[in-house]
């Protein structure tokens, strides 16, 4: 599967990188680490491994970064929204 982000979505994602960075969202933790790994992949759509460790810096600015378990929760989250906006 190839996807190629537009330049605007790019900038957006810059956006939400840096807004992410300097205010992370404490109070809902999963959304903020959602937010960090989506806006990751929109920079780096052909490398996983550069948006997973923009998304593991991104967490590691929370008062309380999500443990290993916590993260496979976040994915599966994720994975729940897209499909239920898949079927919508």
């Amino acid at each position: 599967m190839s996807f190629k982000p537009t330049k605007q979505q790019q900038n957006e994602a810059m956006a939400g990188v840096f807004e992410l960075y300097h205010n992370p969202i404490n109070d809902n933790r999963y959304d903020h680490y959602i937010y960090s790994f989506l806006n990751a992949l929109m920079l780096y759509p052909d490398d996983l491994k550069l948006a997973l460790e923009l998304t593991s810096k991104l967490n590691n600015q929370l008062m309380q970064p999500l443990t290993e378990t916590e993260k496979e929760f976040a994915y599966q989250q994720l994975s729940e929204r897209w499909i239920d906006d898949l079927f919508d």
